[in-house]
């Protein structure tokens, strides 16, 4: 029996001798019995006289635990790995950086907008108020007083002719500086002479002479031809009742053509 565990080993190694390496932990003790039993037939070949004696089933079944033992020992590295005494080199130690402090930009003030400049209105033109046409009385003009008094109660006190449509004489009577009503006036071919066309009463109303006229006080006014030029020689004066004389004579002369400078309206303002 012995026998044939030992060919049974024997079988199971790569090949006899010292030499042969175990792969697996059967190998391993295959290879451990082998060599036992080898070693013991050296004995025996080596010391004839001596031989060891066989080992029976029992003893190689006790020496199979010390066996595999060996088996394993012979698997463990007989020398031990080597140590690596190679210092590893110290890191180099980076300083680190000093904080930087950043500093960031100061904020420059966005610029304020320029405010446009406010349109200045343009003035509206203000219309020019319209111009109201007031007829001014006809031949209404303030007297201008004479230094020197007549010798008469009324005097001429301001004469002039203008050119017109009509032929007339007219003119205001003042007494005092203020226009006097109810003096007659007349118009003449000669002075003192006798009326050509009826008397006037100052301050009465000339399209109704025998009305008192409130809007023109002591205005008179003699048509000698309305509405057309007529050439002439004439006298103004005032009289009374009883036709006399009371003022100076007024001699003014009239065109029959109307032209920018001729004289169709004698105008003779008295005063007293």
């Amino acid at each position: 029996m012995i026998f044939s565990l030992s060919c049974s080993l024997s079988l199971n190694v790569s090949g006899p001798g010292d030499n042969a390496t175990p792969t697996v932990v059967t190998d391993a003790v295959n290879l451990a019995v082998e060599r036992t039993l080898t070693a013991l037939a050296r004995d025996n070949q080596t010391n004839p006289d001596n031989p060891q004696p066989t080992l029976n089933a029992t003893e190689m079944a006790q020496l199979v635990p010390t066996l595999v033992a060996q088996a394993l020992l012979t698997m463990q590295p007989t020398d031990a790995p080597p140590t690596d005494t190679r210092v590893p080199p110290r890191a180099t130690r980076t300083p680190i950086p000093a904080t930087v402090e950043i500093i960031a930009p100061t904020e420059a003030p966005l610029p304020t907008d320029t405010p446009l400049p406010t349109d200045t209105p343009i003035p509206t033109d203000t219309p020019l108020p319209t111009a109201t046409y007031t007829p001014t009385p006809t031949n209404t003009y303030t007297p201008t007083r004479i230094p020197t008094h007549c010798p008469q109660q009324f005097c001429v006190i301001m004469q002039r002719c203008e050119p017109g449509e009509n032929t007339r004489a007219v003119g205001t009577i003042y007494e005092n500086d203020k226009p006097k009503n109810g003096v007659r006036v007349r118009v003449s071919y000669a002075m003192g002479g006798p009326p050509v066309i009826p008397d006037f009463i100052s301050g009465n109303d000339p399209n109704n002479p025998n009305q008192a006229d409130p809007l023109r006080p002591g205005y008179y006014q003699l048509g000698l031809l309305e509405g057309a030029a007529l050439a002439g020689n004439w006298w103004v004066f005032i009289v009374d009742g009883r036709n006399q004389v009371l003022s100076e004579g007024r001699f003014f002369n009239t065109q029959e053509q109307m032209t920018a400078t001729s004289c169709q309206v004698g105008i003779t303002d008295f005063y007293r």
